[in-house]
């Protein structure tokens, strides 16, 4: 009931990881102070499938006559920035069939999408956005043009209620908790990507906010709205709610913040007052280990207390994490 923030602290750690080391989104994200008073337009970064359920007008491109009698098929892939207002503010043509371009960016251009917020303002969208074209195949099969996505729009009833759950279960607020938590442990690996100016640590610092603010996003909210709706009916979600809206809910939901990080301390304490004993029954198990690998001196019988690498043990123990 509450896996999205397990899931999203193990995004955070990845996600961090990675862009501490040079990625592009840490060198963007961290170019202005947390406090400052004029802050730059913020623009986040979501997938098409998320983008496109937020469609508010969609114009459909029509299929160029000249590639109909060439036969040609294919997908159109488009990045594009969607403005504070919802509109196509800047398209770029990817991939597809040359042919069939014009007619898919002209049409995209005039989408409107549902302005995304961020702490309540609206802010910028870099996405893509795929067109898909194909021909009938005779015997009355009609040619088609349509949103790649492939998806089936979510009920809005069933869409109203998991929006009523996630309000129940504190989703936003305690994703962007674990979040800030998950951060922690990472913030000298952002420290340490960054050039030793003097605020080094101010820039770290708006990095990493910027990063928790995502969790309270629309985009955010709308992703998770979908994987509900894919796994749980409406029965379930009602079914959720009485349940977060209980007592017994309610606590639980208080709880879960200082419940998690015991959870992990009881993993990480299992995996290493255990590792030695089993790599020492692997060794046994496994003769060609002994003398070609670290945890398997070539003499075991002589080697009362077996060497874990650091390495070996750090990678244990991120994946009790």
């Amino acid at each position: 009931m509450r896996t999205q923030g397990i899931a999203g602290c193990l995004f955070v750690i990845v996600f961090l990881t990675a862009s501490a080391y040079g990625q592009d989104q840490g060198s963007s994200s961290a170019s202005s102070p947390a406090h400052s008073e004029s802050p730059a337009p913020i623009r986040i970064r979501v997938g098409g499938n998320v983008a496109a359920a937020k469609m508010r007008h969609q114009v459909m491109p029509v299929y160029p006559p000249i590639a109909k009698t060439a036969h040609i098929t294919g997908t159109v892939v488009m990045h594009a920035i969607i403005a504070k207002d919802g509109s196509v503010q800047a398209l770029e043509y990817v991939s597809g069939p040359p042919l069939l371009m014009k007619s898919a960016m002209d049409a995209v251009k005039q989408w409107v999408y549902e302005p995304t917020l961020l702490n309540g303002n609206p802010v910028e969208v870099d996405t893509t956005i795929s067109v898909v074209f194909t021909l009938g195949a005779g015997n009355g099969a009609s040619d088609n043009v349509s949103n790649a996505t492939g998806e089936k729009p979510i009920d809005p009833q069933l869409k109203e209620d998991i929006l009523m759950l996630l309000k129940a279960n504190h989703m936003n607020e305690n994703a962007a908790i674990t979040a800030h938590s998950a951060m922690e442990s990472v913030r000298p690996l952002v420290i340490k990507s960054l050039p030793a100016t003097p605020k080094r640590d101010e820039i770290a610092d708006a990095y990493l906010e910027k990063l928790a603010d995502l969790f309270k996003t629309d985009a955010f909210t709308d992703s998770i709205v979908k994987i509900y709706a894919k796994y749980f009916s409406d029965d379930d979600v009602k079914a959720l709610i009485q349940f977060y809206q209980s007592p017994t809910g309610q606590r639980f939901n208080e709880v879960l913040p200082k419940l998690m990080p015991e959870l992990q301390d009881v993993g990480r304490h299992l995996a290493t007052d255990n590792m030695g004993a089993i790599w020492r029954e692997l060794c046994k198990t496994y003769p060609e280990l002994n003398g070609k690998a670290a945890v398997c001196p070539a003499d075991s019988e002589k080697n009362s207390q077996l060497f874990v690498p650091k390495a070996l043990n750090q990678a244990t123990l991120s994946a009790q994490q």
